[in-house]
């Protein structure tokens, strides 16, 4: 399988994946946790899979879907970050830092998005909310949720395959000049998952707690990227 095909296989598992944050509702099988546990099975290697899923749960752990907002759309950067990893054979913690830095912005893209969707929603729910007060025709609503389930799941699947490809491009480019660099970098997942804790720490809502472990993750990161620095007497 070619690179466009492979990209194009992994965005329709992305766009089935999409539809279950709103649209489908089965539980909890859009967090990076489940997909992780997919995408180990699938690609038979789940000490990858598994680290860059525990990554995005514990990055976004403060940010809870409550009312109207729309939290970043983690399914797109997960999926985004474990194909990438996976085609281009990125396993050293600190070539896969790289790729999650550029697939974090589809977190707030992917976010947009469906913002943007749910706008243009308001002419079927008005037109639900005709039909409520003259139920003329009983195929209505099942057509107005089919309309929208299919233009969900067409736009993800579209605008994340051309998304990724144009990610592969530039990553696959950076990996083959820096990746010597990257992987001379003493960093490890447990590094990686300390950092993510960020997340978990901003839910309690104390700035105190926020200096600690800021403080924290700086002297961490800074010895083990420089492990050659040590206290003169």
């Amino acid at each position: 399988m070619g690179t466009v095909g492979w990209f194009a296989l992994v965005s329709l598992f992305f766009a089935v994946f999409s539809l279950f944050r709103n649209t489908i509702s089965l539980g909890l099988l859009e967090r990076p946790l489940v997909i992780g546990l997919f995408w180990g099975a699938f690609s038979n290697n789940y000490e990858m899979a598994l680290s860059i899923s525990i990554f995005f749960e514990l990055f976004w752990l403060d940010l809870i879907p409550a009312g109207t907002y729309i939290p970043p759309h983690l399914t797109a950067t997960t999926f985004a970050t474990l194909s990438l990893c996976t085609w281009l054979n990125a396993s050293a913690p600190g070539q896969v830092l790289a790729i999650i830095f550029a697939c974090m912005p589809l977190a707030w893209a992917g976010a947009r998005l469906e913002g943007l969707l749910r706008e243009k929603q308001r002419k079927s729910y008005n037109q639900l909310l005709n039909w409520s007060r003259k139920p003329l025709d009983p195929r209505l609503p099942g057509l107005l949720i089919a309309r929208s389930t299919l233009t969900a799941f067409a736009g993800s699947w579209v605008l994340f395959f051309i998304t990724i490809l144009a990610l592969y491009w530039v990553l696959d480019w950076f990996l083959y000049n820096f990746s010597s660099f990257l992987q001379s970098l003493d960093i490890t997942w447990p590094h990686l998952w300390i950092t993510a804790t960020l997340g978990g720490v901003m839910a309690l809502r104390l700035r105190r707690a926020y200096v600690v472990l800021s403080i924290g993750i700086a002297f961490v990161l800074f010895f083990s990227i420089w492990p050659g620095i040590a206290w003169q007497p």
